[in-house]
């Protein structure tokens, strides 16, 4: 058979097989986190997450008071996150541990996939890659198994098509509002895409298309931010899982005690450090110029992630989305000169749209990836979040009624079935009760003893290394019953 020849020279028959640059991007960001399957489930909350999904699934019922704590018992709890955590739930009862780090790995995957996609329509195939790849380092520090992960593909999906269509001149994407529905139905960042849509509102009506009026472009996108609106009410929560996020943001206590929401530190955050000294290095010596809505979008990702490292997940996946098309141009022209070389003329092949056998062979080898973590068993005896020797020495113990626990624990405590004192739903707790609770564990020793005797607790689970437990073990009436490396069990001397 005689294959078509490219105009350098060369059959691209055989070439036609390999898929393209996202479906490759994406099975590699897939494969990376199931390199790592016990670091995905390195967060106590998953345990809460699907300990709630078991919940909805035995009453068949959304809880609107709280079932789990002791502290809070019968408290008004919007489960804003109910729909990503029945699917956690599901999983977990089909296929264990295995099943929620594939499923995890998998929305990584897609979402990183999908992000090199919206790229590759903007820029060069290489420039395109660094760029997915460089957001991915950014999100693999808060690569977890939660609802939040679940979400990612579908953050990508309406930000890439929303910039897209302001870029582009493309027509709104309305087709996509089921997707915000379903994104206000698994996780609360959904108010960021709809954030970014009012932005867009705001640049087009100061910087109108050609042959449109101000006017009509301010309508033409509010009418879509007002959409995605009435589309993210339509949950079982209403306006209250718009209002929760803020009340999260209105935490001080929370900004302060928990690592995910307090600021970047670019010495433990190599990758950061790396993309913003990028950043810096393509706008000074490759000259590069950003409409002035662009920069103030940029500048504000990245001082989000600088605010809350939980927030450079945001730079990363739309951070290069924002920039891409004015930049395009002069990538252009800067890759221009070496567009002949091996590595560029590589890119530009596997950068046409792959046939249906490219895309086969790439789902083919992700399920040959998958399939031996799905076999596998999981040990989490030794997690850090998961003190299950402890759990089972205090039930050894035949220790019973209100523990006083560390909010790492929660979650387990929760999933063994034994109300907390505090668990991740920190909204629920409010600011005044985490930050008592904060003080604590801290080692604040007042603080301690009234909580303690406030809601006569009489024992306690707290994590190996805590100030409380040293403050604890000074407590009078208090004497230690069990230590291991992660956990430390104290119970009322009498």
């Amino acid at each position: 058979m005689t294959l078509p020849a490219t105009a350098g020279g060369g059959a691209v028959g055989v070439w036609r097989l390999p898929p393209s640059w996202p479906w490759i991007i994406g099975v590699v960001a897939m494969l990376r986190a199931l390199a790592s399957p016990l670091a995905l489930l390195h967060d106590p909350d998953t345990y809460l997450h699907i300990a709630a999904g078991r919940w909805m699934l035995a009453h068949r019922a959304l809880p609107a008071a709280d079932p789990f704590s002791y502290t809070m018992a019968g408290a008004h709890w919007v489960a804003g996150e109910w729909l990503g955590e029945l699917i956690l739930a599901a999983v977990y009862a089909g296929s264990g541990w295995g099943g929620i780090v594939v499923l995890t790995a998998m929305c990584f995957g897609v979402a990183i996939g999908l992000l090199a996609w919206f790229l590759s329509k903007r820029l060069e195939p290489l420039p395109a890659v660094i760029a997915a790849l460089a957001g991915a380092t950014l999100v693999l520090p808060h690569l977890l198994a939660r609802p939040h992960i679940l979400a990612l593909p579908l953050m990508v999906l309406w930000c890439g098509a929303v910039l897209r269509a302001r870029d582009a001149d493309h027509r709104l994407p309305w087709v996509l509002l089921p997707v915000m529905t379903l994104w206000a139905n698994i996780h609360g960042s959904f108010l960021f895409g709809i954030a970014l849509a009012g932005f867009l509102a705001v640049e087009a009506a100061l910087r109108p298309r050609a042959g449109m009026s101000r006017l009509g472009e301010t309508w033409r996108w509010a009418s879509l931010v007002l959409a995605s609106i009435a589309a993210s009410l339509l949950n079982p929560n209403g306006v209250a899982a718009i209002v929760q996020p803020f009340r999260l943001m209105a935490m001080p206590a929370l900004q302060s005690g928990f690592s995910e929401w307090q600021p970047a530190h670019l010495g433990q955050f190599p990758a950061l450090e790396a993309c913003l000294l990028g950043l810096m290095a393509l706008g000074f010596l490759g000259g590069m110029r950003l409409p002035w809505t662009r920069l103030v979008l940029l500048l504000g990702l990245v001082h989000m992630a600088l605010a809350h490292v939980r927030h450079a997940d945001l730079l990363g996946l739309v951070g290069p989305l924002a920039i891409a098309a004015a930049l395009a141009p002069r990538l252009a022209e800067l890759t221009r000169p070496a567009a002949a070389s091996p590595l560029l003329r590589g890119a530009a092949i596997l950068g046409r749209p792959p046939r249906l056998a490219g895309r086969a062979l790439m789902i083919t080898l992700a399920a040959a990836f998958c399939l031996p973590v799905l076999l596998r068993p999981i040990d989490r005896s030794r997690d850090t979040v998961t003190p299950q020797a402890a759990l089972a020495a205090a039930r050894h113990f035949g220790l019973t009624g209100p523990v006083f626990n560390s909010e790492i624990f929660g979650g387990y405590l929760i999933f063994s079935g034994i109300p907390t004192f505090i668990d991740g739903r920190v909204e629920l707790y409010g600011n005044d009760f985490l930050a008592a609770y904060l003080a604590a564990e801290r080692g604040d020793a007042a603080t301690l003893g009234e909580l303690l005797d406030r809601y006569h607790v009489g024992w306690t689970l707290l994590q190996s290394g805590s100030p409380a437990v040293a403050a604890l073990d000074h407590l009078a009436g208090w004497r230690r019953a069990f230590t291991d490396g992660q956990a430390v069990i104290h119970v009322r001397a009498n």
